[in-house]
């Protein structure tokens, strides 16, 4: 068992664009005080199992075994997910799930771009939240306009190599996926640097000029649960 605070999970061959290179897709879980960890993802607006509009889900479930292993059950849905990495709060840096959950709630109400709104971002905002602005690992982090695809965003994450990690093989299908009014129970909150009128204003990037070039994800070579 790890002393991880939270996850960032990849699928380095999503999505599948006609005439594009895989861009990679992540998702997030974090832990919440009771011990039991949230987890979830924007899928993107033409996936059928989730909120309608931006394919946003979320799951409770009591640990981080359970957490990694509703990600490597994603595959029986249509949305496969391959490695992850943990993340633990900087020294002297307390997490702050409750932001997390109420950016989460803000995020389900987005709509879905693929340069801009999308699943790095989404993924960013919650982790930024929940590490009171990215304070993992010793580390600030990467801010994912600097990468403009979530496999290089990804890959921008420094953890330790035994920190990286091939998901479990996946198991039964995830059963059912909760509104986000319902599982997450948090009045919807726009993160700070979110809000135009703020002094720490983040604009989403927008989509580049020049076509994007396929970034190479190394893989783990931890087995799933084994290190950190």
């Amino acid at each position: 068992m790890s002393q991880a605070n939270a996850i960032v999970v990849l699928c380095p061959k999503r999505p599948d664009l006609a005439g594009q290179p895989l861009l990679g897709h992540v998702g997030w879980g974090f832990e919440l005080p009771d011990g039991q960890w949230m987890v979830g993802a924007v899928e993107g607006d033409g996936w059928s199992n989730g909120n309608g509009m931006n394919g946003f889900w979320s799951r409770r479930v009591p640990g981080e075994r359970q957490a990694t292993q509703v990600f490597a059950n994603m595959v029986h849905q249509g949305a496969e997910y391959n490695y992850f990495k943990y993340l633990t709060m900087t020294h002297q840096v307390w997490p702050d799930p409750d932001a997390a959950l109420r950016v989460m709630a803000w995020v389900s109400a987005q709509p879905y771009q693929l340069f801009g709104r999308n699943c790095m971002n989404s993924t960013y905002d919650v982790l930024r939240a929940f590490s009171r602005g990215g304070h993992f690992n010793g580390k600030i982090l990467p801010n994912p306009d600097f990468n403009w695809i979530p496999n290089g965003w990804f890959n921008a994450i420094q953890v330790p190599q035994s920190d990286y990690h091939h998901l479990p093989p996946a198991s039964q299908p995830v059963q059912a996926f909760a509104a986000a009014q319902e599982e997450l129970q948090a009045a919807a909150e726009c993160p700070d640097w979110r809000n135009p009128e703020s002094e720490n204003y983040l604009p989403v990037g927008e989509a580049p000029n020049e076509a994007v070039e396929a970034v190479e994800v190394p893989p783990p070579v931890n087995a799933a649960g084994v290190g950190g």
